[in-house]
């Protein structure tokens, strides 16, 4: 693929930039100094109308197309330049077309060899609105509409904001300058402010005559590192916000909305503090920033974004206060800690190109749990990572077609794909934790030392990194990890012997270097016991170290939905486990419960045995843990009782729905966070769905993320035909539900047995209502949810009849590709063992 840096490499770059986010437009100048390559420079311009472009302040001509700048600096006009690879272009550019070509008076220059090049370009472009670029978020409060600017420019989407080299390797210095008729705004970017001021400037009516004066702020930003251009960023708006330093008196400042609680700040405050002093003593290299903020923002399609000294986040993953559930502040701590390690693993030492993403994210994943443990090892939370990370990423890559950990990148489009959380993240952080056992911690420690020594303000490749670990190491790094990383899929371990495990069945010819074969979670590999040996495993599983617990239950699940073990015995497997009180245990075990539904459709008479089976699984927690929260509470209890709580609805308990009914309140705040979810659920049954309005409205005016949560989440479960209009109808009512949360939405939709089918139509025929409503990222993950929720032939028929077609678009080629795959094996797995596990219920639940 064409890499515009072999033409033109960028050192610094002036952007000015006047942005008004009323009138929703952004006015740019780009001054961008560097080393000139070849005669021709391209540079990334998507969506900017440019209108002057100067080389060494002289006037030069310039095309635009196809999302490209090109400036010939040879003799005479330009000429038909080759392109190679596939270049988006924007629909919202104010007057632009796909071509536009503009020719100024001035001599043409040809190439000074190694001399310094500099081009001044003026442009610009409005602001977007689906969460990349440069964007608008608007909340309500106080009876009006907010408006906050930021941005969103990893992967590839700097060039929404500015003509650039956008691409990781183009690393140069940025000095930032922002105007704005907002004098109340906050404006932040990755450094410090250097200069704000206020100036007055004529206005001018419509004749153009002077009509008065109005003030502007202007604020100027000390120059940046040396970073990609995916890193900077910069926000506008009014917040709240808190300042605390860290022990080394790093300033580490939050913020949020004005219409979200300031005490939510403080937790993520501490966290941030606390995680830069960890890495800083880990990494050989201190936090090279002189502050450090934070922005929860209204909306953002991911959870978080690393960029540098500006770290954003979506409000759900850093906002919290002493009332918010455990999990989810085990959660913020480590979306923060994950975001804050990429502070080094992807700011200060970058990949070279987005095939090595995983140097970014898969570190960033399994430091996430190094950092959150040393900082609050009370959360314990290596076994979130186990039953989580390790779980999802031993699923996704037992699936032929998936990607590998190292993705070769052919297309642009391509890029966006490369952040498949099961694999760069999970995947990626399991083989750097398999790797770390085989080092030890220190020595690991120690090549990340070195590399961050060696390799700071540069860009490097996967071998860079092998490089600063062997000499810590008594094996072959590079040797050893290369295929890991490198090949998609994993083995499966049957009497000392490997090969590939697919959950379509049958194998290749693929193989692993192996680690010494442990029954603990160090491994990314299955076992596969004989049945004797399983039973011995489950026999004795009170004696098992905690490690080899989850690996016993996770190798059963995955092997259960072959041939090598069957469906039905997972069942009895369940059975087993009714008096089992740990909420971890508990993890694995829901899996299983939820894995086992697709053999009971609604409606079936394996329905309602499943429902009775299920009951019997949960009956003795259920007694032990009542539905409300007591004094007596341990961590574990709190967290398991919500598990418990969902499953009593499942499976359709009405004394625990009346019980629970009766605990409503309608001034949600006062709910226990931790069983609210279940109580809103309970009450929207036991009121036949009439209060379905009162949560919709509810979570229209709430701005608390987890209120929002779980209010989705409840009015997603209805059953009614009139109710099942209403939620249908939120597909399209962004004003209720953001297109950050449109995902979620959907996905409770196609998981509910009376909106599934209606939700999947709705997809189909308005694919590209949501290819609008949301940032690309996002688009892969209806294409994988849909394909979750298949088990039927004619289900997949129409699945496919609708995906196929789109196959042959890079964003989508690798997703549609690994669907046919799951679903075909889903639908032999049913083939397989749906007799066996309709038997097996019926004997368990009779009488």
């Amino acid at each position: 693929m064409e890499k515009l840096v072999e033409y033109f490499k960028p050192t610094n770059y002036q952007l000015s930039l006047q942005i008004n986010k009323h009138q929703e437009t952004l006015r740019g100048t780009c001054i961008i100094t560097g080393e000139q390559l070849a005669p021709v420079i391209k540079l990334h311009a998507v969506g900017l109308k440019v209108t002057s472009v100067s080389v060494n302040e002289k006037p030069i001509a310039f095309r635009q197309e196809f999302g490209l700048l090109v400036i010939d600096l040879g003799d005479g006009a330009i000429s038909d330049l080759p392109f190679s690879g596939s270049i988006f272009s924007r629909e919202n550019t104010i007057g632009s077309d796909p071509v536009t070509t503009g020719v100024a008076t001035g001599a043409r220059e040809g190439k000074t060899e190694s001399a310094t090049t500099t081009i001044e370009i003026k442009y610009h472009t409005r602001l977007n609105r689906n969460m990349q670029g440069a964007y608008l978020s608007t909340y309500q409060h106080a009876g009006a509409e907010e408006r906050i600017v930021t941005t969103q420019f990893e992967s590839h989407y700097a060039r929404e904001c500015f003509p650039c080299i956008d691409e990781p390797a183009a690393k140069a210095t940025f000095d930032l300058k922002i105007t704005t008729p907002d004098l109340d705004d906050e404006v932040i970017s990755n450094m410090p402010i250097k200069e704000s001021k206020i100036v007055e400037h004529p206005t001018v009516d419509i004749d153009l005559n002077i009509s008065g004066t109005a003030k502007k702020k202007i604020v100027t930003f000390e120059q940046t590192p040396k970073m990609s251009t995916y890193l900077l960023a910069f926000v506008m708006g009014r917040f709240h916000k808190k300042t605390i330093k860290s022990d080394s008196g790093l300033p580490v400042t939050t913020y949020c909305a004005l219409n979200q609680d300031p005490k939510t700040l403080n937790f993520a405050n501490q966290i941030a503090a606390d995680a830069i002093e960890y890495y800083n003593s880990k990494f050989g290299v201190k936090y090279p920033l002189p502050k450090l903020d934070q922005v929860a923002l209204p909306d953002f399609e991911a959870g978080a974004m690393e960029n540098w000294g500006l770290v954003t986040y979506r409000e759900s993953c850093l906002l919290a206060d002493d009332n918010s559930p455990l999990d989810s502040k085990e959660g913020i701590a480590i979306t923060i800690t994950h975001e804050l390690s990429h502070q080094w693993f992807g700011n200060l030492v970058t990949m070279k190109w987005w095939d090595d993403l995983w140097l970014n994210e898969s570190f960033a994943t399994v430091m996430s749990y190094i950092c959150t443990d040393a900082i609050h090892p009370e959360y314990h939370i290596w076994q979130d990572f186990f039953t989580s990370e390790c779980l999802a990423a031993l699923t996704r890559d037992a699936y032929p077609g998936v990607q590998a950990v190292k993705q070769e990148v052919n297309d642009p489009a391509e890029i966006a794909t490369l952040f498949d959380a099961s694999i760069v993240y999970a995947k990626g952080a399991h083989l750097m934790f398999m790797l770390i056992r085989l080092m030890g911690k220190r020595q690991f420690f120690a090549g990340i030392k070195k590399y961050f020594k060696d390799y700071q303000y540069k860009n490097t490749v996967g071998d860079d990194l092998w490089a600063s670990l062997q000499p810590h190491a008594d094996f072959d790094v590079r040797e050893f990890m290369d295929t890991w990383i490198s090949q998609p899929g994993y083995p499966v371990i049957t009497d000392g012997v490997q090969q590939r495990f697919l959950i379509t069945g049958g194998t290749d010819e693929s193989t692993w270097p192996l680690p010494e074969i442990k029954d603990d979670m160090s491994g990314h590999y299955l076992i596969n016991l004989s049945g004797t040996e399983f039973a011995d495993a489950l026999g004795s599983f009170k004696n098992l170290k905690e490690e080899q617990r989850y690996r016993l239950l996770i190798d059963r699940l995955l092997l259960s939905e072959t041939s090598l073990v069957s469906a039905a015995s997972l069942l009895d497997l369940l059975q087993a486990f009714k008096d089992e009180k740990d909420k971890t245990i508990w993890d694995l075990l829901s899996t299983i419960i939820n894995k086992l539904k697709i053999f009971c459709p609604y409606g079936s008479p394996e329905y309602n045995n499943y429902q009775k089976f299920v009951y019997s699984i949960i009956r003795s927690n259920l007694d032990r843990l009542g539905i409300k929260p007591k004094s007596s509470d341990k961590i574990n209890d709190v967290k398991l009782r919500p598990t418990i709580l969902a499953y009593a609805l499942y499976s359709k308990d009405q004394l625990t729905i009346d019980n629970l009914s009766n605990r409503y309140n309608s001034d949600y705040k006062k709910l226990d966070a931790e069983t609210r979810y279940a109580v809103l659920a309970a009450k929207l049954e036991t009121t036949i769905e009439e209060i379905f309005d009162e949560y919709v409205s509810a979570y229209s005016d709430t701005a608390e993320p987890d209120l929002r949560a779980d209010l989705l989440a409840a009015f997603s479960d209805v059953e009614r035909p009139t109710t099942v209009k209403k939620v249908l109808k939120l597909l399209e009512s962004p004003e209720i539900v953001r297109p950050q949360d449109h995902i979620y939405l959907f996905a409770y939709l196609v998981r509910n047995h009376a909106t599934k089918d209606q939700a999947l139509d709705w997809l189909y025929t308005h694919w590209d209502y949501v290819k609008d409503l949301t940032g690309e990222k996002t688009l892969d993950d209806y294409i994988r949810i849909s394909a979750r929720v298949i088990r039927t032939k004619a289900e997949a028929d129409k699945y496919f009849t609708f995906f196929d077609p789109l196959s042959n678009e890079p964003a989508f080629t690798r997703s549609i590709a690994v669907a046919h795959q799951e679903i075909n094996a889903r639908l032999h797995w049913l083939d397989l063992d749906e007799k066996a596990v309709s038997t097996r219920l019926a004997d368990l639940t009779q009488g």
